[in-house]
């Protein structure tokens, strides 16, 4: 099994982002247009998707960790999610209700 990244932005924005996470080598794929996303159930985000007190406080928490919102790259407006492929199969799925959800990496990456 592989790790692999879907963005919405170009890739020379891409690899300014990852490569301070350690994942430069890891294969990235640009979106821009967003038809991957689409076509893996990702949807547009209403207001309330990002103006919760859930989203508010993870933004808050992540900029007292250092981390800071960039310009934006691609459509913000476009819902994230993630997913473990097998072949042409989705075989587990994660798709955010809220911009601030954190999905289980290890249970999506587990075989069972």
């Amino acid at each position: 099994m592989r790790l692999a990244f879907v963005h919405l932005a170009d890739q020379e924005k891409a690899q300014r982002f990852f490569t301070p996470y350690g994942l430069a080598g890891v294969p990235c794929f640009s979106d821009v247009g967003g038809r991957l996303y689409e076509a893996f159930g990702l949807m547009r985000a209403h207001w309330r998707q990002y103006f919760n007190s859930e989203s508010i406080f993870r933004m808050l928490t992540a900029w007292l960790s250092g981390h800071f919102v960039g310009p934006p790259a691609g459509d913000v407006e476009r819902m994230p999610g993630a997913f473990r492929v097998h072949g042409n199969q989705i075989q587990k799925a994660f798709r955010h209700e809220l911009v601030s959800d954190r999905p289980d990496y290890l249970a999506l990456a587990s075989p069972a």
